[in-house]
């Protein structure tokens, strides 16, 4: 390292903010790597179906991720 940046003289930092609270109406939920769904609207709201995903989404979802 240089004089400029050696440990000593090691000034840098990182900001961490607080998570949002979740605004009211909301959820999370996690969901399986291996899982897919579909969204339709339902009665005023929304439905989520959920099933598990065929080998060609499985390579699918790889290739949008730059995976293979």
């Amino acid at each position: 390292m240089t004089r400029e940046h050696d440990e000593s003289n090691d000034d840098r930092g990182a900001l961490v903010l607080p998570p949002e609270p979740a605004k009211r109406g909301t959820f999370a939920l996690l969901v399986p790597g291996n899982v897919c769904w579909t969204v339709s609207d339902f009665a005023g709201g929304y439905r989520l179906d959920f099933r598990p995903m065929t080998p060609a989404e499985h390579l699918q979802r790889e290739r949008e991720r730059g995976e293979r």
